[in-house]
C-alpha cells in the first residue's frame, strides 16, 4: 500500500455464517477523501464501515490499512444500549481509550481534548449528563464527540444525520466541513443534499452486498 493511501480494499467477501453480505469489494481510501455511502438498507452499508473500522474480517481477500492510523468511528443511532450507566463526558473520553495504557488515568491534555470538543459541539454543558436521559440530537453529538476526540486521520460515519434538527444538522456538515480539511471522511448518509454541501465527494452506491461508483 503505497503512503498516499490510508485504507485499501482488495477483492473482499464478506459473509455471516453462510449468508454473503459483501462480495469483491474494491475501494480505496486516501487521505482528505470525501466519501458517501448510499443505498437500501440491507444492502450492505454497516458492513462494509464496520469492514472499514476493524471491527469486522473480511471472509475473503484482504483490507489493509495504514501503520499506526488513527479511526474515529460512529456506529448507528439504535447500535448501542443507552441504559448503561455513563455520562456524555465519559463516552466521549472513551474515543481516546486506545491512545494510552490501560492502567495509566487521562492525561490532564486528554481531558481538554474532550473537553474542546464537547465544546465545539454544543454539549460541553451536558459532560455529567447520563446518556439515557438524552434526546436523540444529543446522543448523535455525544457520539460525534467520540469519534473526534483522538483527532483521526479517517472517519467512519454511519448515518449521522439521524434524529436531526435542522440546526443541528447544519452543525454536523459545519463539523465535516472542519474535518475534511485534515483527515479522510466516509460517511453513509440517506440526505441527498449532502453530495450538494461537499461537491468534491465520491458517491459509491452498495446494494445488494456489491459496491461500485454511483
Amino acid at each position: 500500500m503505497t503512503t498516499d493511501t490510508l485504507l485499501n480494499i482488495d477483492h473482499a467477501d464478506l459473509c455471516y455464517g453462510a449468508k454473503p453480505v459483501l462480495s469483491d469489494v474494491n475501494l480505496s481510501v486516501a487521505p482528505r477523501d470525501f466519501l458517501i455511502l448510499h443505498g437500501p438498507n440491507g444492502g450492505g452499508k454497516t458492513t462494509l464501515l464496520r469492514l472499514m473500522a476493524g471491527l469486522l474480517s473480511p471472509t475473503k481477500g484482504s483490507i489493509a490499512r495504514q501503520d499506526g492510523i488513527r479511526v474515529g468511528y460512529l456506529p448507528q443511532y439504535r447500535s448501542i444500549d443507552r441504559q448503561f450507566p455513563i455520562t456524555v463526558g465519559e463516552v466521549v473520553m472513551s474515543g481516546l481509550v486506545g491512545s494510552k495504557s490501560l492502567w495509566r488515568h487521562y492525561s490532564p491534555a486528554q481531558r481538554q481534548q474532550a473537553q474542546d470538543v464537547m465544546a465545539r459541539l454544543k454539549i460541553d454543558d451536558l459532560a455529567a449528563r447520563p446518556i439515557d436521559t438524552l434526546s436523540g440530537g444529543q446522543w448523535q453529538r455525544t457520539l460525534l464527540g467520540r469519534a473526534l476526540v483522538s483527532d483521526p486521520a479517517l472517519l467512519l460515519l454511519d448515518e449521522p444525520d439521524t434524529h436531526l434538527d435542522a440546526a443541528t444538522k447544519a452543525l454536523l456538515y459545519d463539523t465535516l466541513d472542519e474535518e475534511a480539511q485534515h483527515c479522510a471522511v466516509v460517511i453513509v448518509s440517506h440526505d441527498p443534499v449532502l453530495a450538494d454541501r461537499f461537491p468534491h465527494c465520491r458517491i459509491w452506491q452498495v446494494e445488494g452486498g456489491m459496491v461500485a461508483k454511483a
